[in-house]
């Protein structure tokens, strides 16, 4: 039986990091909203539940686009169609790319990229089916500032989230004209249960030159990615920072390099010293 929601909304990798943080929003501005992720649903649950009753958690792996389909059928029964889909599942591993393992550099872009993919796939027949109910639905791609810009240390990750932008590029044109809009998200390094895991074995050349784009608490770069993503923007930047190297690195090129590799032979050096 459906519950008589004004408004609902889906969360891939809701339950930790980012896709918690706008779970939260979601949850505040009375959306039912649908949790996806491939572990920690219970305790999320358990923690979102305070805030409302309104929130259900899937478990599921956005490598397997079968049981996409599956739990995605499973909240459409439920709750019947999405609003809004943001994509947040990933991954990131730090290492230079002579240390990183094939299978490595494969998981991030399995995960980051075929999982956005799947999810994107397994979700248009429902956002297409929000249409024709007379909703305008949204599909939201977390992605990172790196997949604008390169970043010392993150081979795999960058190629991943590089492709998620251009994927959503895509996306955004091909389905404008069935009222679907897209949007992707590009932050910073924010303070989440992934990038604590990172700087545990993370190089002090990457640390370094990661400054460059600045690194947000996750509350404060989930406001600015909430406040754009409903002011209809394609590319949503939290941060200042971020936003003046996203568009130095865009319309000064040769600069932005330049800059970029002063401080990586500064840091080396003084490393080695």
């Amino acid at each position: 039986m459906k519950k008589n929601m004004s408004k609902t909304a889906w969360v891939t990798g809701g339950s930790s990091g980012i896709g918690l943080e706008l779970t939260k929003r979601l949850l505040k501005d009375q959306y039912q909203v649908c949790i996806f992720a491939h572990t920690g649903i219970q305790q999320a649950v358990k923690e979102l539940i305070k805030i409302s009753s309104t929130i259900t958690g899937f478990e599921v792996d956005v490598q397997n686009e079968n049981t996409m389909d599956e739990k995605f059928a499973e909240a459409v029964a439920q709750f019947g169609t999405p609003d809004i889909l943001i994509n947040s599942a990933g991954i990131s591993i730090a290492k230079n790319f002579d240390d990183m393992t094939s299978q490595e550099f494969e998981r991030q872009i399995q995960i980051n990229l075929v999982g956005s993919r799947n999810v994107a796939h397994a979700a248009l027949p429902h956002l297409k089916q929000a249409v024709q109910q007379g909703k305008r639905p949204k599909l939201v791609f977390i992605a990172s500032a790196a997949g604008l810009v390169g970043c010392y240390g993150y081979t795999g990750y960058c190629a991943s989230k590089f492709g998620v932008v251009g994927l959503a590029e895509v996306l955004r044109m091909e389905l404008r004209s069935q009222k679907i809009d897209v949007a992707v998200v590009c932050p910073p390094e924010v303070d989440t249960p992934l990038v604590t895991e990172e700087r545990k074995n993370g190089s002090p050349v990457t640390a370094a030159l990661k400054q460059l784009g600045g690194s947000m608490p996750v509350e404060k770069a989930c406001k600015e990615i909430y406040q754009g993503i409903f002011s209809n923007d394609f590319v949503v930047i939290p941060g200042a920072q971020a936003r003046i190297l996203a568009k130095i690195s865009r319309l000064l090129p040769d600069t932005y390099r330049n800059q970029i590799d002063k401080k990586l032979d500064k840091t080396i050096q003084r490393l080695a010293s």
